[in-house]
């Protein structure tokens, strides 16, 4: 592309000095002269012939021509076209999305469900890599670990939320199989009043 942009660009500037070059040759140009117009022949014919007729009139030799042919009368004009209105097309109903936020702590989470849900409580250890440890032992990754507070002493809780208390109980059989001991199932609302945040 840019090779054809540079010849288009040489082709013209040479043009442009060969026109340049011409127009400043040193003989005049032929109708520039007095005894070679081309046009006193037929100027010195059209005086004659406007002096010899008698019915032609000044004005009429500087009436406009007509350079193209008029254009065409129409018998009839056909019916005038309506444009319609487009239909509307359907607005689609806007539905909010569903922010979910990743950065929640654990508390967080627990803090935001709704009370009337039930945890199970699979776990209580007094540090947080106690409990860690329970949980990648006993393969229960799924489950929040939750900071509380009990009688003035931080107690870290390894918990599930579900939603009705015959979910929370068919789970807690399942963490049972899993951890050799019965968890607490309890509602939620208790575990919110002493969750640290």
């Amino acid at each position: 592309m840019d090779i054809t942009i540079k010849i288009i660009r040489s082709v013209a500037v040479t043009n442009l000095l060969i026109l340049s070059l011409v127009s400043c040759s040193s003989s005049p140009s032929p109708w520039a002269q007095a005894e070679k117009d081309p046009w006193a022949a037929k100027n010195e014919a059209g005086s004659q012939s406007a002096s010899s007729d008698q019915a032609v009139s000044s004005t009429s030799l500087n009436d406009p021509v007509l350079l193209s042919d008029p254009e065409p009368m129409r018998l009839s004009d056909p019916e005038p076209i309506v444009m319609q209105q487009p239909e509307a097309a359907p607005v689609p109903e806007v539905i909010a999305p569903v922010v979910v936020v990743d950065d929640l702590t654990s508390e967080q989470e627990i803090m935001a469900m709704l009370s009337s849900n039930y945890a199970v409580q699979a776990y209580a250890g007094a540090t947080l890599e106690s409990v860690e440890k329970f949980r990648r032992r006993k393969d229960l990754n799924d489950l929040l670990i939750v900071k509380t507070e009990r009688s003035g002493a931080i107690v870290y809780v390894l918990v599930d939320v579900y939603p009705e208390r015959s979910a929370a109980n068919a789970a807690a059989v399942d963490i049972e199989a899993k951890i050799g001991s019965k968890p607490w199932v309890r509602s939620l609302a208790g575990l919110q009043k002493i969750v640290v945040q």
